[in-house]
């Protein structure tokens, strides 16, 4: 049991009492720097390609580092290095303290790509409630067919749609909860199927489209965005300074800055700097283990 010296109080008092002291931002980008760490380290020591995506790679051409006001890290690697990461993974024999990943397959998939994650800390987020620690996000790339690319697509955002209707969202307004009961209906064909169950199926089709043998790639098993680029990008890799550390990043981050963001070294307005309105604090049911 834990013990409060100098205290009267029950336990019950005392957490009655202590607070959740929520990180600030740049505590939040010290413990996503130490996941990102984890991360790099064992794609070095087992030779897996991977490249700092979207707002990470922003962040480290224009930055240096995090987005000021970012609080997620992305990376994507080549279907066939994702799988060998995976598979180390589900060895559970190389992950240091107190790193832990999410499954993207199976009973207990929650998405259809991993998640690396510090169990020290938990978040508290209304859309993010099936996720409960701070994590970085880990994409797969596969192939893109041109021919069939739009219709894919399509075909992925209702998938994704599917997948966010089987999320039972944590409500902040008293007025959501009537709404969220007249609702009910409309959620219960989606959580019938199962989130596990259109994972699945995300991957099923993602999967059908070798890397090695289509000209473009594309992070298509999370549809929401249509980023194709050619697969020759993914051959050559550099390191990019972050944070004080190096990363890498694709040789042609250049390229791929522009095809996804234009003009990437103009910062948005204030009213389009977007996070994912996570807070974190530290994980005291962790602490109080022996």
């Amino acid at each position: 049991m834990r013990k409060f010296a100098g205290s009267a109080l029950s336990v019950f008092e005392v957490r009655m009492k202590e607070k959740k002291q929520y990180l600030k931002i740049d505590e939040i980008h010290a413990v996503l720097l130490d996941i990102l760490s984890e991360f790099d380290r064992l794609c070095r020591e087992n030779g897996l390609r991977y490249s700092l995506a979207y707002g990470t790679l922003l962040g480290a051409v224009r930055h240096k580092g995090f987005i000021p006001w970012d609080d997620d890290v992305d990376v994507v690697m080549p279907r066939p290095d994702y799988e060998k990461l995976h598979d180390l993974l589900a060895a559970g024999q190389i992950l240091n303290e107190p790193f832990v990943f999410s499954e993207d397959r199976g009973k207990k998939a929650e998405y259809p790509f991993m998640k690396l994650m510090d169990d020290r800390y938990r978040i508290k987020s209304r859309t993010h409630i099936e996720v409960p620690h701070p994590y970085i996000d880990i994409f797969p790339l596969d192939g893109y067919s041109e021919k069939k690319g739009k219709k894919l697509h399509r075909k992925f955002m209702v998938l994704d749609f599917c997948l966010d209707m089987t999320r039972w969202y944590i409500l902040d307004r008293w007025w959501m909860y009537p709404l969220r009961i007249l609702c009910f209906w409309w959620y219960l064909p989606f959580l019938i199927w199962g989130r596990h169950r259109i994972v699945a199926k995300i991957n099923r089709i993602a999967q059908a489209y070798p890397f090695e043998e289509h000209e473009l790639v594309d992070c298509t098993s999370w549809g929401a965005t249509s980023d194709e680029v050619p697969r020759s990008f993914y051959d050559s890799y550099c390191e990019l300074p972050f944070e004080g550390r190096k990363f890498f990043a694709v040789s042609e981050w250049d390229q791929w800055l522009t095809m996804r963001y234009g003009d990437y070294m103009t910062p948005p307005p204030k009213n389009k700097q977007i996070t994912h309105c996570m807070k974190i604090y530290k994980n005291r049911k962790r602490e109080m283990i022996p």
